[in-house]
Parts: C-alpha cells; structure tokens; sequence
C-alpha cells in the first residue's frame, strides 16, 4: 500500500468521520461530506476545485487506474467511482457506479442508480438515465430491458481482464475468485 500521505488544500472542508488514505490531492474549496472514503489502492486520486463529494461516497483508485475528478463535479451520496477520469461539471447522482477505465466529458451526468461500465468513453454533455448502463467507446446506453445485450458486450471486453489482466478461461468461479483476491492483495 502507499506510504504517500494525501495533500488537502486549507480551504477544503472535510467532514467528520471521512477516511482519506494515500496518494490522494484535495483541492481549493472543494467539500468532502460525512463518511466518505477517498483510498487510493497503489494509484492516485485527485479531486479538483469546487468539487462536492456528498456523505458516504467512495472513490477509489489502484495502480492500474489512477482517479481523476475535476473542478466543479458534484457527486451525490453513495455513489461509487473506482479508477476514472472525470472532467469539469459532471453530475454523479446517488448510488450511482463508474467503473476502472472509464472516462466522462465535460458536463457528463450519471442519474440516480446509474452505471458507467468499464474503459467506457463519455462525450461531452452525455446523459446517462436513472437505472441504465452506459458502455463503450463512445458510449452506447442500455436500459433496464436491454441487460442480456449489454452482458454479452461485456462478456467480449472481460472484465476480470480488463481490471486485472487475469485470464479466466477455464477458471471455475472458486478458481478465478481466489486469483482475484489473491491478484488484488498483491498489488496493494
């Protein structure tokens, strides 16, 4: 795990019972609510200016995917960014998930329940819907009724190979989920 301590701009108002650990950057006037945890697994997380984090998100990073947020991106409570570029005015509504890889445009918004899958591009100002997937490069928006649809895509890019390069042909489920932890632990 990194030994790197985070760097919190004084203006930054951090709220009580927020875990921040590792190489995490703060910036100017940027908010950080209530049971947050920033942690960055290897890689690095900045957030920028402005920025609001609301209570008991979590942002994550690891050595393969760094997170980066912008100035001026609200994330609502219990939203789940792991290993994503972020640019300026994003909108991440509550309970909302974006996945390593992935990269929002300018005024990109993510709607409540919403997903950005893994290496998906956003363009500016693309609107992803309450309970829909957003995936690919470009991103392509799959609705509650198109879930086969969007697994079989999934399934073509691997997601277990996308994150940590783990090839799972012929791996049973214990197999693989014991070389995942084993995989993930080893690259703290």
């Amino acid at each position: 795990m990194s030994n790197l301590q985070p760097t919190i701009h004084p203006s930054a108002r951090i709220m009580q019972g927020v875990i921040i650990e590792g190489d995490v950057t703060i910036g100017e006037n940027t908010y950080i609510g209530s049971g947050s945890i920033i942690t960055a697994n290897g890689g690095s997380i900045h957030i920028g200016n402005n920025t609001v984090i609301m209570e008991n998100a979590i942002i994550r990073s690891n050595k393969k995917f760094p997170c980066l947020i912008g100035d001026n991106v609200l994330v609502g409570p219990k939203a789940c960014i792991t290993g994503a570029i972020i640019h300026k005015a994003c909108f991440i509504a509550t309970n909302a998930t974006i996945f390593h890889g992935a990269e929002l445009s300018n005024g990109t918004v993510l709607a409540v329940n919403g997903i950005i899958h893994v290496g998906t591009f956003c363009p500016e100002n693309t609107f992803i819907p309450i309970n829909h997937i957003g995936f690919g490069n470009p991103v392509k928006v799959y609705g509650p009724g198109e879930i086969q649809e969007f697994h079989a895509e999934l399934r073509k890019v691997g997601f277990v190979k996308y994150v940590y390069d783990i090839d799972t042909t012929g791996l049973s489920n214990t197999d693989l989920y014991t070389k995942l932890t084993e995989t993930f632990l080893a690259n703290l």
